[in-house]
């Protein structure tokens, strides 16, 4: 017998993701719960790996040249940083020459935001519009809720 949650059909909009995610569920608003949070944030490069994996995104099954999969197709190269200041301008620095001196399309997710929430999300240096935003977000929630 399915649950009530598998029958519910859920809003994707711009709207229901930033009310999701701004959630107690995604947010630690006690000092116990922020205290947990920290607590579980030892092995953040390990952690990356299994949810880049959770998004399909697995790193260490990149085909290689000799490999009957190859594409020409590069596997996706992450800049993952981390520490207490600064991560946000290091990350704008690093994507902004990437775009321009390198020619590369980019990807980045940053938290928390400073004005608007879809900054946190932007590609090649825009911050997404209203309607990925939610689509994203779902598809990203929908990844993790399976495990």
């Amino acid at each position: 017998e399915k649950s009530k949650q598998e029958h519910q059909i859920i809003d994707e909009s711009y709207e229901n993701a930033v009310s999701a995610l701004l959630s107690p569920l995604h947010q630690s608003t006690t000092p116990s719960a922020i205290r947990a949070a920290a607590a579980r944030r030892k092995a953040t490069l390990q952690d990356m790996h299994v949810y880049l994996r959770r998004l399909g995104l697995d790193l260490n099954d990149a085909p290689s040249p000799s490999s009957s999969s190859f594409s020409s197709q590069p596997p996706p190269l992450i800049l993952h940083v981390t520490g207490t200041k600064g991560k946000g301008s290091t990350l704008s620095l690093c994507e902004s020459l990437l775009r321009r001196h390198h020619n590369l399309h980019t990807g980045m997710f940053t938290s928390p935001h400073l004005v608007d929430i879809r900054e946190r999300i932007r590609i090649d240096g825009r911050p997404i519009s209203k309607e990925n935003f939610g689509k994203i977000y779902w598809r990203g929630r929908r990844s993790f809720e399976s495990y």
